[in-house]
């Protein structure tokens, strides 16, 4: 009883050390980090998803052809961004800091950087044309 006991600890052991080298293994050959980037590439793509319905939307209405030559103010206060579509009525929040300057961009430049890649881009869009 007492040996099988022991060969059983001994192959737990032997298990756990195999799993942190798979684990080192799987790390140093980039499958982690490719998995981390993959994650950050599902974020950006849904942000323009996001962004992109909206413009849709504006498009079906026929707004998007006034607004698209507008540029968006941002304010910063207590970890929010105000974000206001200048000459109009459209403006919203987004809870954190946008990574992005509009200074002297259009709606459609920020919506081509959205586009582009640019999360920054994808979040003036949202919080200023639509719901965050």
């Amino acid at each position: 009883m007492r040996a099988q006991s022991s060969l059983e600890y001994l192959f737990m052991l032997a298990s756990m050390f195999i799993l942190v080298f798979v684990t080192l293994f799987a790390y140093n050959r980039g499958v982690l980090p490719h998995t981390i980037e993959t994650g950050e590439q599902v974020n950006i793509l849904q942000l323009q998803n996001d962004a992109q319905y909206i413009v849709v939307q504006l498009k079906a209405n026929g707004l998007w052809e006034k607004l698209k030559s507008k540029t968006v103010t941002l304010s910063e206060s207590n970890g929010e961004t105000t974000c206001s579509v200048d000459g109009t009525s459209y403006s919203g929040t987004h809870s954190g800091v946008i990574d992005y300057s509009t200074d002297g961009k259009t709606l459609e430049e920020i919506y081509n950087d959205c586009m582009n890649g640019n999360a920054g881009a994808c979040e003036v869009i949202i919080c200023s044309l639509g719901a965050d």
